[in-house]
């Protein structure tokens, strides 16, 4: 499902945020990466999404060479891709049927369809009974289950996550990563960058962890095995 052979990135003045990854990820596995800030978690998250491209090396996804995409076949790819970030990004004047609704529209389901998937959508992720509610008549949790819903729309192969429980209180938490369990256990790939040290250990799924841009650790049950304080 996702390949990286070398894979190599430096940013503006000789950042280096990977440095010569080599790594498989099959189709249906759950994976973490974790590290302390910095490490390039978020920069592997982003060369997957095609946000970003490695400056050496090659990643393949779903057999596509992402170095190698023109511009306007990107929209394409992300079609597969769901994404899931600490901050949500709902669209704040869109209700969450609106929000779910969106994804499908951009990608140019037909309304009937989106009618019909909407509603199945929010009935997967709890919510519903608020289908008519603002982002900020939500709390934080319900706002990233529309996050999540609105990712999940077009039963992507691949869900990236950047820290999705980072503002998320621990009980709230654990309702997130139930709901990525269940996608993920319908066959959808999850890779989410996490410094949550619970939600890794309970869990025992396979965990990357990088350090300065290198793998330094790749675990198929992997916890969070690191000293306490040892993460930002």
């Amino acid at each position: 499902m996702i390949r990286l052979e070398n894979v190599t990135k430096v940013y503006k003045g000789d950042v280096t945020a990977l440095r010569g990854v080599n790594l498989e990820i099959q189709r249906g596995e759950f994976v973490f990466l974790v590290g302390q800030s910095g490490s390039g978690k978020s920069t592997f998250i982003r060369l997957l999404n095609r946000e970003e491209v490695a400056d050496s090396g090659k990643i393949l996804l779903a057999g596509k060479d992402l170095g190698s995409l023109r511009s306007w076949s990107v929209p394409a790819l992300r079609r597969n891709i769901g994404c899931i970030f600490q901050d949500y990004k709902l669209l704040e004047k869109k209700t969450v049927a609106e929000n779910v609704a969106f994804a499908l529209e951009v990608i140019g389901q037909p309304r009937p369809v989106i009618r019909k998937q909407v509603p199945a959508i929010l009935d997967l992720v709890g919510l519903s009974q608020k289908a008519d509610r603002f982002p900020d008549e939500l709390s934080g949790g319900e706002q990233q289950r529309v996050s999540i819903a609105r990712a999940f729309a077009n039963r992507p192969t691949v869900m990236l996550a950047d820290e999705p429980t980072g503002n998320l209180d621990p009980a709230t938490s654990v309702g997130i990563m139930k709901l990525l369990d269940l996608i993920n256990r319908r066959g959808t790939t999850v890779v989410m960058a996490t410094h949550d040290r619970s939600i890794v250990n309970s869990m025992q799924r396979r965990v990357i962890e990088l350090d300065r841009g290198v793998v330094i650790r790749d675990d198929s049950h992997g916890i969070y095995d690191e000293p306490t304080g040892a993460y930002e």
